[in-house]
């Protein structure tokens, strides 16, 4: 498939989430160029699921509402709503195959209210072949959204995370934060890590800042906890991002990218690594 026939694809199942999650997906589209793709999966079997988790009302209604609120509020959006017979997990990681970016909601209709990030996001996010926005249960908090983070480890910068990220700076036009964040410095030497850090941090951006001139860059090297900085830094984002490196196993989202994904006060994107 060639990129310019890539969509923006959202996952709905006709919770508060993903109504929301859509309506972000289609402000991403329109920033993109890119028609919007809404997306929703039937099980194979219903009968056999748990009653909290069967479709309450049939799937045509749900699409007819969701592209008719979109068509009001995005008029310049094209959109398309499909309906799969499949599993949600495999119906929205096959469809990340043919997209540019796949949104979320972090929790759908199912599973357990107190859960800010359900199961279904976390599988998807740790396998879709695509980078995947996940939009937090509570929506954004009050603080102003000033700037797009990404986090990122200076000693094995991850390409791809940047590349998005300062895409993602540029055309919402906001400053980049780029986070390198590392605790394993001891105390005593915290001021030494951080200006090594900052150094190293410096060299890995300076080939991205001459790419994209126009993109305000801040650099900020910490000696703490990667989770803990980039969720407060997640305050005053309007997108944070991290990158998914390929593991040993099939699919894994390291410690730092559970922690933010939990606990994070705007969309986080996580992009899968080559």
């Amino acid at each position: 498939m060639s990129t310019m026939d890539l969509t923006v694809t959202v996952g709905v199942d006709g919770s508060e989430a993903s109504l929301a999650a859509a309506d972000w997906a289609a402000r991403e589209a329109l920033l993109r160029d890119r028609p919007l793709r809404v997306l929703h999966a039937l099980p194979l079997m219903p009968h056999l699921l748990p009653s909290w988790s069967r479709q309450t009302r049939p799937s045509g209604d749900l699409l007819h509402e969701v592209r008719h609120v979109l068509a009001v509020r995005h008029p310049q959006v094209p959109v398309r709503t499909d309906e799969v017979h499949d599993a949600v997990t495999s119906a929205l990681v096959a469809a990340g195959e043919d997209a540019e970016l796949l949104v979320l909601g972090a929790r759908g209709s199912g599973g357990f209210p107190e859960l800010r990030v359900g199961s279904t996001a976390l599988h998807i996010a740790a396998r879709a072949g695509c980078p995947t926005v996940l939009l937090p249960v509570d929506g954004p908090g009050a603080h102003p959204r000033e700037q797009v983070v990404v986090g990122l480890d200076a000693r094995r910068p991850a390409e791809e995370a940047l590349q998005f990220a300062f895409l993602a700076a540029r055309s919402h036009g906001l400053p980049l934060l780029v986070v390198h964040a590392d605790e394993g410095s001891e105390a005593g030497g915290a001021e030494r890590g951080r200006n090594g850090g900052g150094t190293l941090l410096s060299r890995v951006l300076e080939p991205w800042q001459l790419t994209y001139p126009d993109v305000e860059v801040v650099a900020d090297t910490e000696c703490a906890s990667p989770g803990r900085v980039l969720v407060e830094s997640s305050a005053k984002a309007r997108l944070l991002v991290l990158g998914r490196r390929p593991g040993d196993r099939v699919a894994w989202l390291g410690p730092v990218a559970h922690a933010v994904l939990h606990h994070a006060d705007c969309p986080v994107a996580v992009v899968p690594e080559a």
